[in-house]
């Protein structure tokens, strides 16, 4: 925005403004929830098994090394029950090993 624009969106009180936050506020609040669970879950594995994104219930993980590939193919049901517990309801469905991730905010 310039100086002296006009705003594209007014808020006439705090509670317009808080619904456009607390959908973030959720999302990052899961997120950090996810890691600290994984970081749990996984240990040492941790160096080899990277995080990069949740979309649409899928959880993108790269992975260093193709030991630790068949290892994450092996644990990635146990894993799913095991994260999906911290959560209200079942929010992570699969796991992808190694394929491409974008960020989408549309299917967070």
């Amino acid at each position: 925005m310039k100086l002296g624009q006009t705003p594209k969106k007014e808020w006439h009180c705090s509670g317009e403004l808080n619904k456009d936050f607390t959908r973030l506020s959720k999302a990052l609040n899961r997120l950090m929830i996810l890691e600290h669970v994984w970081t749990l879950l996984v240990g040492d594995k941790g160096r080899f098994w990277e995080l990069k994104g949740v979309q649409s219930g899928t959880l993108y993980v790269q992975v260093k090394m193709a030991v630790a590939k068949n290892e994450l193919i092996a644990r990635q049901r146990q894993l799913i029950r095991e994260i999906n517990k911290h959560f209200d309801s079942p929010w992570i469905k699969k796991i992808e090993i190694n394929k491409p991730w974008t960020y989408d905010n549309k299917n967070f």
